[in-house]
């Protein structure tokens, strides 16, 4: 039995480390990361980079809010995200079942369930998130069904994506991964970033965008 314990420790261990390898500094090793663009949206109204597609998207108190938008997005049309790059947001729900989502690399129009890759926290009444690609339920999404998030936390998102992969970081920590063999190009259209609703109180701040060469 103590062998036992001393190889399930060792185990442990190696998978925690491996597990641990898996940060922004490591990804980015070696890699030129440049400022594309920035959003603090400290602001009465949100100008002529975003486009709203319907809903009640509106900035209030320097915070981009919406009630109730019924998958009609708010798409940054004011530039364009590169195949390679980072994307930082802040973004927290004030209902009790959270779902909180936002879209990038998709064409930017209007679409019933996500634009590009979708990334969701806490969607269907707080039971699952995903990554998606075109759409929400798409049946090779990638899926966390254990993790709650929490009504008024705010989650500090990075995305990180080279080429096909994309790595997904919430408060810090990895949360999902994503690859994919024919990943969506910004040259063919996919080159849009959008913030999403369904009918969660969803709140969303401080926007980053960098190029990675």
């Amino acid at each position: 039995m103590r062998y036992l314990a001393l190889i399930l420790l060792v185990i442990f261990v190696v998978v925690s480390c491996k597990k641990g390898e898996v940060t922004t500094e490591s990804i980015l090793a070696e890699k030129k990361v440049t400022p594309l663009f920035a959003d603090t949206f400290d602001r009465p109204e949100l100008g002529p980079n975003w486009q709203v597609q319907g809903g009640d998207w509106r900035l209030e108190e320097g915070v981009v809010q919406s009630m109730k938008a019924n998958n009609l997005n708010l798409v940054l049309t004011g530039a364009a995200l590169p195949d390679n790059a980072v994307i930082e947001l802040t973004m927290w729900s004030e209902s009790d079942f959270v779902d909180i989502k936002f879209n990038a690399w998709g064409d930017g129009k209007e679409h019933e369930h996500g634009d590009g890759y979708s990334f969701i926290l806490g969607g269907w009444k707080n039971r699952v998130s995903v990554i998606a690609k075109l759409h929400e339920h798409e049946k090779s999404r990638v899926e966390d069904r254990a993790t709650r998030l929490e009504k008024s936390k705010r989650y500090r998102v990075k995305l990180i994506r080279i080429g096909g992969k994309i790595w997904w970081f919430v408060n810090d920590a990895i949360f999902l991964a994503y690859n994919d063999p024919q990943p969506l190009a910004a040259a063919t259209g996919y080159k849009y970033l959008s913030f999403a609703n369904w009918e969660s109180r969803a709140y969303f701040d401080d926007l980053k965008i960098s190029t990675i060469e």
